[in-house]
């Protein structure tokens, strides 16, 4: 009996008692229903001692074999026909290559396939629980998935590729011979993408439509490892570099004599197109199945690029060498020691701030920047040019806060201009430690998620309960609910605010950004770097070291209402190499603005400590009550025009 067992055996030990724990409890009626309907051979398992006798080809497959299929080793070959893999096609994966994973993080994914923004896979809504009954219906893909977002994707690549490779076609002989040998990013990046092959994934693609459906997420495995094969490689080198590396090849291009500038523009234009759209339509896109292809773990984008690039590189056949990384800047040559100019203390009223105050009074007349120290209301002023959300209406004029969100988005409006700008930050940067450019990208959250939805949501709640119990701030409640208010002025905005602690509970701070305060310091001392220099090498327009651009026409690639002011004041219609409508002078602007908020909210003797910390929310004169409003102004843009207008009169004389 023994032998007649281990000659048949086909199942690794331990597989049987896997499979029954899968199935769960089953009655003896209902297996030997589920044993007729179903036929084949009973296959026993093997034991320990005996499985170096089995089959190398055999050992550990469990397969169903029916009884017109022939003998269970004719089976073993992948392509193989009728015998093998449960009646899977040629050339189809199964779940069992793609990375084991918990269930937790199989859900997230699968939330993530099934998301609107991605649509890979179906999404039934309230009905999802049916895919678990379906056969292999956790993991079929949306058809339309393929039959035309990965078209689309493949289509974007070949045209990414053909533009690029038009480029190098066109460009003058001198310069072609710069791209076949030169070492700088741009060079290597036209090599790089010159070198790209569409036929993989253009048979990966075609090799899908054999298979038949409904795709699974495994299916897939072959197609997605040639898409990010080669888009990997420039990737990493960052997603604001490939455009600004397009550019600078058609300046190269541009500046020989006898060159096509139009066409060059057009391609050039054209490859930023079909890039952006890869970057957000293609490697975005596509990221969930190459996270469930690779990893074990879920990532968010982009952070999955970062966290898992040696899983990335396995799954691709890569090595980190095959990739194209940023240059480290090289070091400036050594040029005369000059006396360094001490950055600004922290919150130190100097000229830059008086210079600061001076022009905000000159943007925006009469809104109230040269008499700050009375507190002036300005809901009214800002709130028709900036479309504050609730809550913003009622804040005392009293309340610092004010001021700040004012000040806050005058700069954000500034920074809107200065992301076109290429910054070098000085010196070597400790881990973790801040950036200009991480300044800028994060200062809108400042208002849409500290002041927005950390502050002005509990604010309103507060202040609606407030109007209708009268008593409600004395309650217990809402005394919990003013410090902690108070607690996140302290927090975010104001580091040296004090206040009376209505009660000793101590909120946490949920802001995941780092306190204002701290980013407005650095934001102040680095920009005060740039100036210094800028002004040094003004009359030559030399080369500034911590900063590449200086001397060009400043963009804001949407126009808003500090731009607009700034057109007028800087002549912004003078194109010419002569402009002071360049990247310096909005950057000066950008420092006197960031200096104005520093000591507002830095300084201890500024006005924003001198006012009462009680006094939050707006108060009606006439009831006492809470006020959500106060009549808008509408005379803003005509104060600036007449401003205008005085001073070249004034000039003129």
């Amino acid at each position: 009996m023994a032998e007649k067992i281990n000659g048949t055996a086909d199942w690794a030990p331990g597989t049987l008692d896997k499979t029954r724990k899968n199935i769960g409890e089953i009655s003896d009626k209902d297996a030997a229903a589920m044993a007729k309907k179903l036929g084949g051979q009973v296959l026993y398992e093997r034991s320990s001692s005996s499985g170096s006798s089995s089959s190398g080809n055999k050992a550990g497959r469990i397969m169903r074999q029916t009884t017109g299929g022939g003998s269970g080793s004719s089976g073993s070959s992948a392509g193989g026909g009728s015998g093998g893999m449960s009646g899977m096609p040629t050339g189809r994966r199964r779940k069992e290559d793609l990375p084991v994973i918990s269930k937790k993080a199989a859900t997230i994914m699968d939330k993530l396939m099934m998301s609107a923004e991605y649509k890979i896979k179906p999404n039934y809504g309230m009905f999802n629980f049916i895919r678990s009954f379906q056969k292999n219906g956790m993991e079929k893909i949306v058809p339309d998935f393929y039959t035309y977002t990965i078209k689309q994707a493949t289509e974007h690549m070949e045209g990414f590729i053909t533009v690029i490779k038009t480029l190098i076609q066109i460009a003058p002989s001198t310069y072609k011979g710069k791209i076949a040998s030169g070492t700088e990013s741009k060079f290597k990046f036209l090599r790089n993408v010159a070198g790209w092959a569409m036929q993989p994934i253009k048979v990966e693609y075609i090799n899908l439509q054999g298979i038949n459906e409904p795709l699974l997420v495994a299916d897939l495995i072959p197609l997605i490892r040639a898409i990010y094969k080669p888009l990997i490689t420039v990737y990493y080198y960052g997603n604001t570099k490939i455009p600004k590396l397009i550019k600078e090849i058609y300046s190269d291009e541009a500046a020989y004599p006898d060159s096509p500038k139009d066409k060059l523009s057009q391609y050039a234009k054209q490859a930023i197109t079909e890039w952006l759209y890869i970057e957000t339509e293609v490697i975005k896109k596509l990221y969930p199945l190459l996270m469930r292809m690779c990893s074990d773990t879920y990532e968010s984008y982009p952070t999955f690029f970062n966290a898992k690039v040696g899983e990335i590189l396995k799954f691709v056949g890569l090595h980190k060498f095959d990739l194209l990384l940023p240059e480290k800047p090289k070091e400036p040559a050594p040029e005369e020691k000059k006396p360094k100019v001490a950055p600004p203390e922290k919150g130190i009223k100097d000229s830059t701030v008086i210079t600061g105050l001076k022009l905000l009074n000159q943007m925006f007349p009469d809104a109230g920047f040269d008499r700050l120290d009375e507190h002036p209301d300005m809901y009214p002023y800002f709130q028709p040019l900036f479309h504050f959300k609730d809550g913003f209406n009622i804040l005392s004029p009293e309340n610092p806060i004010q001021v700040i969100c004012v000040l806050q988005h005058i700069i954000e409006d500034c920074f809107q201009g200065c992301r076109n700008i290429t910054f070098t930050e000085p010196g070597e940067q400790k881990k973790g430690a801040d950036t200009i450019t991480a300044i800028m990208d994060d200062w809108s959250a400042y208002r849409e998620d500290t002041f927005e939805q950390l502050y002005c949501e509990p604010l309103c709640d507060l202040v609606n309960s407030v109007y209708s119990q009268p008593d409600f701030d004395k309650s217990h409640i809402g005394k919990k609910m003013i410090t902690s208010l108070l607690w996140q002025t302290t927090y975010h905005y104001m580091p040296n605010f004090k206040f009376e602690q209505l009660l000793l509970e101590h909120p946490t701070d949920e802001s995941k950004y780092r306190p204002l305060f701290h980013r407005t310091d650095y934001a102040r001392k680095f920009l005060t770097l740039v100036i210094n220099e800028c002004d040094q090498k003004a009359a030559t327009k030399a080369t500034c070291s911590l900063i590449e651009n200086p001397w060009e026409h400043y963009k804001f690639d949407i126009p808003n209402e500090v731009s607009k002011r700034l057109d007028v004041l800087l002549g912004a219609q003078n194109k010419t190499a002569n402009t002071t409508a360049n990247n310096a002078n909005l950057l000066k602007y950008t420092l006197c603005f960031v200096a104005v908020l520093d000591w507002w909210i830095n300084n201890p003797g500024s006005p924003a400590y001198a006012t009462e910390p009680m006094h939050i929310w707006r108060v009606s004169d006439a009831d006492g009550k809470p006020q959500f409003s106060v009549p808008e102004r509408k005379d803003q843009n005509k104060l600036f025009a007449d401003g205008i207008r005085a001073s070249y009169q004034k000039a003129a004389k």
